[in-house]
């Protein structure tokens, strides 16, 4: 993202170009909370009658399965989250206003699910790898990341609620905005 420091770019087609990304980014993080919150409610429940061992319950491989889907849906969510921030950002900036400050945990987690093919793998946790390199060092800042699902938090890091929050503060802003466009259309075309 270009700093408040760079030469302005800032063209109406630039400013629209950002404003289509932040939305798209607002959405899909919308979209991805409710697949975070359906697979977990399923997989709780694929759990608990798991447990039962009745016939009708479900196997292994549908837990898997469950865990798959889970973890892919909490990683997807991180990821739009990051791109949602980002794209606010550049929208700002486009605007001639400062961004807002990231939230470098989001970054980080972002940073070291990007980076997880290069982690060494102890127990249920990817570790950085022994390298002195830049390679893990999101990992070694978080002291390594939780393969395994659980509590309210994804990767123990970051609040779906939260993250939801604020993508809907997003939309309805932009929703507010164009509704206060077609508005003033109306008005000019009034008068």
């Amino acid at each position: 993202m270009a700093d408040s420091s760079s030469p302005s770019t800032a063209t109406p087609q630039n400013e629209e170009y950002a404003l289509f990304f932040v939305r798209l980014w607002a959405e899909a993080v919308l979209r991805e909370v409710a697949r975070v919150r359906d697979t977990r409610a399923r997989a709780k429940v694929n759990d608990r009658n798991y447990e039962r061992m009745e016939d009708w319950s479900p196997t292994e491989e549908d837990l898997a399965r469950d865990f798959r889907e889970q973890w892919a849906h909490e990683h997807t969510l991180v990821w739009a989250a990051f791109q949602l921030e980002q794209w606010q950002a550049r929208l700002r900036t486009e605007r001639g206003k400062l961004p807002e400050p990231e939230q470098p945990l989001l970054r980080t987690v972002r940073n070291a699910l990007e980076h997880l093919v290069d982690a060494q793998f102890v127990d249920e946790r990817a570790e950085s790898p022994a390298s002195n390199g830049q390679k893990g060092s999101a990992l070694r800042r978080l002291n390594g990341l939780d393969i395994a699902l659980g509590g309210e938090s994804v990767f123990g890091h970051i609040d779906p609620v939260e993250v939801e929050a604020a993508a809907l503060e997003v939309v309805r802003g932009i929703e507010h905005d164009l509704a206060d466009e077609a508005f003033d259309r109306y008005i000019a075309l009034l008068d």
